[in-house]
């Protein structure tokens, strides 16, 4: 008696007679796959095979993830290739910047880009700090007396006044999107 033909994923088997029972059987995988599992099986008694037999994998890599607000350089994924990310204006790279492809597998996970925040320019500093003043008040003209009195002396008009607040309610919807 013999056990069946051994099949790996890819359907490739090369036997030039049938494995009789007891008989031990070596995987090799060709040069563009490497063998995931048992590199070796054996024919029991009960005419089947005494491991899962391996599975092919390919030494190239898929496409890579692209990161959100990024993207990579490099159109070649086969073994031994590199890809570069990159970051879009205004954010930063975190994580590693070079991958390479090895044995079907990319060295490592893909990097994030973050966004860069912006430190806060003095005279914004000063329209906080008169917008606080205006909350402190109880009284509405004395509120807005020390509010405009702030304005003045940091020399900010109601225009820088208004894009600023532009500014604040564009980031503030940028971060409610999912």
């Amino acid at each position: 008696g013999h056990c069946p033909d051994p099949l790996l994923v890819t359907d490739e088997f090369s036997s030039l007679e049938p494995v009789n029972v007891n008989d031990t059987i070596m995987f090799k995988g060709n040069e563009h796959c490497i063998l995931k599992g048992s590199s070796w099986s054996q024919c029991r008694e009960n005419h089947t095979w005494v491991t899962h037999f391996p599975v092919c994998k390919s030494r190239d890599c898929g496409p890579p993830e692209t990161p959100t607000h990024g993207y990579f350089e490099g159109r070649d994924f086969k073994s031994g290739s590199t890809i570069t990310y990159y970051c879009e204006a205004r954010y930063r790279l975190v994580g590693t910047q070079h991958q390479q492809c090895i044995d079907g597998e990319w060295t490592s996970t893909p990097p994030i880009c973050e966004l860069i925040q912006e430190a806060p320019k003095p005279a914004e500093l000063e329209l906080e700090k008169a917008f606080l003043a205006f909350q402190e008040s109880k009284e509405l003209c004395k509120a807005i007396e020390k509010f405009t009195q702030r304005l003045k002396k940091s020399d900010l008009t109601m225009e820088k006044v208004k894009y600023f607040l532009e500014r604040k309610k564009a980031k503030l919807k940028a971060k409610m999107l999912p």
